[in-house]
């Protein structure tokens, strides 16, 4: 008996051995929760580590106790924790792709997307779609200004369809091209800026036929530390913009979204002018605009892993100045498909419009200037001749990619994507027959036929490798091919017989043509190696070779190098990277231009001198940052950046006596910068998903200093380029004293007496910047929110001013002098007091550079969510219907005596040999104010 209890203890013991030690083979497929494409590489751990990575279909099997807890992660996505046992039956894991800021997947180069966390330097993403949710707005620089760390962006002037400024982090370039490159879903985008029948103040935007109701997310990478791997011109920062793509694959859900958004608005005059004698003219000349826009959208998945998305969009604009009108129609197409190993994209945009622009400013026939000069309006040119005019350009754009991904064997994941962007504009200028314009009665018109071709090719291929445990690398390989082409056809036409504006009809004609090709083919190869999910460092280099460089200099080479470690709630990274600036197209071929015909043939004469050694402009940066989040309430971030350009390029003066007229470019100079970043993002208040209180803030604090300019000032005056000072710095004379004639009298005429010297007058980039707002939500329905920003340390080129105080009688400030010293004894204090503050504000451009700090409030925002409401009224065919009321540029503070601190007058950046000017008021359209509602439903 003893001995039987004894044996049947044995076998129980050797039973449960058996039992505690038998493993279980398990198969299981990781996917993505909201595509359901397969994730490849996910990582498998369990007690003893890394179990399992999946395969490029994302499968894996492992052998393990059924009671073994497995935690599934992959960067991008919150890690999920199973039992093993519930793995039977080989189900599906759907991983959640991240939410928190940490998780969200943002450019880290030309070849990859990462999470926040992966990255070694600081990448600002922008979740647009969310944004667009309480504030409509039409302009990418009101909806981002303010929201990037490091970034400045605003219109030129206030009119519709105007360029953008962007300062990006220090500004530490001599160049005048200062825009970032953008990318729209792998397409290389022509942002340049069309002035071909206009002044460049009145440019034309090529960003104008971006629909910002179509962008999903923008990421911003401000510097070279980041952009590296986008090559020779990336050094101004590189804006990625992902559009809307189909629904996600929801096998439980394959109805069909439907989206329609509509908005009213009206924009008026935001300051009115006080600063003239006769300030009605001026202030009744712009009008309401009035502002209608409507998008819709669908999207639809099918079977087979295949959803599409299509977007229609209407905006008809129209600004504060008479005429200034942009009407635009613009559709979009996307496709994507998954099957196994393959994958495919395209997407195709349409866009045709028709814009208007009246010219207001930079010259003595346009409005502006006519209605500040003098205290009688109109002196140069009749009203009704300004009106008659018409600028209009006709513009249709292609924008469309294919994309395809391919898993080859031995886990090599093959990716190419094809881009286009295709763009024709026309432009037409008229003067009708009969109305005077100078000694022109006979009517004129200009004809400008422009066509724009962007194609990028860019093929990768990918390979992930598992070193160890906690090891993993990733390597790629990408080659990068571009090719920008530019034709251009004019004819100017004049004083026609009749009232028929043929050209043919015209007694003076002239004709014009250009061509402009880019060719630059880029190789970039990239290390990305991860420890646990907490170490990451990647390292790139880019090989560039194009067209723009010269002959003598074969390819250039950009290196990056990047870390980041992350804590529980903290992260701190590093990066170091160098991008560049292609030189002007004429700089590295000499060129000559066609001067006539003799008996012996064509007439030549020399045009621009090449330099065949001619670079690219180089800038390294380094930068240094950390990101915390607080109770996950909470996140701040800190970013020390460094900037160093060299071979910045600088035009030395040619001989006359060597056949040369002109001059020619080297690399010869150099200029540093510095600046800091910081951004704080929290919920205050949070009470049952109800209601919430969340607020945002960032601060940045920029500078740079010109080293180098091999040995001599580059001047546009009152803009400088010269070491010692800030690049584009103010620099003149000042004014001393006042000019009095022999009697003691005040000598009008002469003004002042400058000094013989030049001294620092000013910048035109803040020193500081930033924005600061709130959102707040009640009830699960009510939306309020305003966004902030402000700028110190800028400065501006009143010419408006200067010109009216020399040339006209309507400037109060000057008026109210000059009366006052009529009134005033010749001699006395009283006198010379009112002497001096003429001396202050004669035409003198030290007496109006003046400094423009401002602290704006720019959006202000009401929301209401009737979604309950519209489900119960349609029985549930509205299933979403939110409506909202914005105002953007509420008001604005400031010191400076224009009517407003932010405008350009040369239309913003643009490229230009040699230097040029910036933060000019020359007679700019103020921005407006804009009042918009907006309704918006989902079916």
């Amino acid at each position: 008996m003893i001995l039987n209890i004894k044996r049947s203890i044995v076998m129980l013991s050797i039973a449960s051995a058996v039992n505690l030690n038998a493993q279980t083979t398990y198969k299981a497929r990781v996917i993505n929760q909201d595509t359901g494409e397969p994730i490849i590489g996910a990582v498998v751990r369990g007690n003893k580590g890394v179990e399992a990575v999946t395969n490029e279909d994302g499968f894996f099997s492992l052998n393990t106790n059924d009671d073994q807890t497995l935690h599934i992660s992959y960067i991008g996505f919150k890690e999920q924790n199973i039992k093993a046992q519930s793995l039977k039956g080989q189900p599906t894991i759907s991983l959640i792709p991240g939410i928190d800021l940490q998780e969200v997947q943002v450019t880290a180069s030309i070849s990859s997307a990462r999470s926040q966390k992966a990255l070694g330097s600081k990448v600002d993403h922008i979740d647009i779609a969310n944004l667009s949710k309480n504030a409509h707005t039409n302009s990418l620089s009101d909806m981002l200004d303010g929201k990037i760390g490091g970034v400045q962006m605003y219109q030129s002037n206030g009119k519709v369809g105007m360029p953008i400024r962007f300062n990006m982090r220090s500004g530490a370039t001599m160049s005048m091209e200062r825009d970032p490159i953008i990318y729209v879903d792998g397409v290389k985008y022509n942002s340049s800026h069309i002035s071909d029948i206009n002044s460049s103040q009145d440019a034309l935007s090529a960003l104008n036929d971006l629909t910002i109701d179509d962008i999903a997310t923008i990421d911003v990478i401000k510097g070279p530390s980041a952009a590296a791997s986008y090559g020779a011109e990336a050094a101004n920062g590189v804006i990625v913009i992902t559009t809307k793509r189909g629904k996600n694959n929801d096998p439980e859900n394959r109805n069909a979204d439907i989206q329609v958004k509509m908005s009213l608005g009206a924009a008026t005059l935001a300051r009115k002018y006080d600063q003239f004698v006769n300030n009605d003219p001026i202030n009744n000349f712009f009008q309401t605009g009035w502002q209608k826009t409507l998008y819709t959208s669908v999207s639809k998945a099918f079977k087979g892993n295949q959803n599409i998305f299509f977007s229609y969009n209407m905006n008809d604009i129209a600004g504060v100045v008479p005429g200034n009108k942009d009407k635009r129609h613009s559709t979009k197409l996307a496709y994507d498909l998954r099957s196994g190993r393959f994958s495919l994209g395209a997407t195709a945009s349409y866009i045709h419009g028709n814009i208007s622009l009246p010219q207001t400013a930079m010259g003595r026939y346009d409005a502006i200037w006519n209605l500040m000069i003098n205290q009688t309006p109109w002196p140069y040119v009749d009203e009704s001749t300004w009106r008659a005019q018409s600028w209009t350009y006709g513009n249709d754009r292609f924008i469309g990619n294919l994309r395809l991904s391919y898993m080859l064997p031995a886990d090599v994941k093959l990716e190419t994507i094809i881009g286009a962007d295709v763009n024709h504009t026309e432009g037409i200028y008229r003067l009708p027959f009969g109305y005077k314009l100078g000694n022109n009665t006979e009517g004129a018109k200009n004809i400008s036929n422009r066509r724009n071709s962007n194609f990028n090719w860019d093929i990768k291929a990918t390979r992930k490798f598992h070193l160890a445990d906690k090891w993993d690398l990733t390597a790629t390989l990408l080659s990068q091919i571009a090719r920008q082409y530019e034709t251009l056809n004019s004819i100017s036409a004049s004083r026609f017989r009749s009232d028929i504006d043929n050209i043919s009809a015209a007694t003076e004609r002239t004709v014009s043509e250009s061509t402009f090709e880019q060719r630059t083919w880029g190789l970039y190869g990239e290390a990305f190696l991860n420890y646990d999910n907490r170490l990451f460092i990647n390292a790139g280099l880019r090989r560039d070779a194009s067209n723009l460089i010269g002959s003598n200099v074969a390819s250039i080479y950009y290196p990056s190098l990047s870390a980041s470690y992350n804590l529980k709630n903290q992260k701190f990274r590093i990066a170091y990277g160098e991008s560049g600036r292609l030189p002007y197209p004429t700089d590295a071929r000499t060129s000559y231009v066609m001067d006539g015909i003799s008996a012996y043939g064509p007439i030549v004469k020399p045009q621009y001198k090449g330099n065949p050694d001619i670079k690219p402009e180089r800038m390294r940066e380094i930068e240094l940052g950390t990101d915390w989040t607080i109770r996950n309430r909470h996140t701040l971030a800190l970013t020390l950046y460094a900037q160093y350009t060299s071979d910045a390029i600088i035009y030395d003066d040619l001989l006359s006596s060597d056949g040369w007229i002109g001059s020619i470019p080297r690399n010869v100079g150099r200029v540093k910068g510095h600046g800091l970043e910081f951004s704080y993002n929290g919920n205050l208040w949070k009470q049952a998903n109800r209601h919430s209180l969340d607020v945002y803030a960032n601060l940045n604090y920029q500078a740079n200093k010109v080293t180098d300019t091999g040995g001599k000032d580059i001047n546009n005056y009152p803009n400088v380029v010269k070491e010692g000072q800030p690049v584009y710095a103010f620099y003149y004379h000042t004014v001393e004293k006042p000019a009095f004639n022999a009697d003691g009298t005040y000598n009008q005429k002469a003004g002042a007496i400058e000094s013989e010297d030049y001294q620092y007058l000013g910048k035109p980039f803040p020193s500081v910047n930033g924005s600061f707002g709130f959102d707040l939500k009640l009830f699960n329905h009510f939306t309020f929110g305003t966004k902030w920003n402000y700028a110190l340390g800028a400065s501006v080129y009143n010419q408006s001013f200067y010109n009216v105080a020399g040339l006209g009688d309507n400037l109060k400030k000057r008026n109210d002098q000059l009366q006052a010293l009529a009134k005033a004894t010749v001699g006395t204090a009283e006198y010379n007091q009112i002497a001096e503050e003429l001396a202050h504000s004669a035409r003198f451009r030290a007496n109006y550079i003046e400094k423009a700090n401002f602290l704006r409030l720019s959006t202000l925002y009401l929301g209401y969510d009737l979604s309950s409401l519209s489900r119960k009224w349609t029985n549930n065919v509205i299933s979403g219907m939110r409506f909202s009321f914005a105002v953007q540029n509420v008001f604005v503070i400031t010191n400076y005596s224009g009517a407003d601190p932010q405008v350009e007058g040369n239309g913003g950046n643009r490229k230009q040999r040699g230097i040029g000017s910036l933060s000019r008021d020359i007679t700019n359209t103020p921005h407006p104010r804009t009042y918009t509602a907006t309704l918006s439903f989902t079916l």
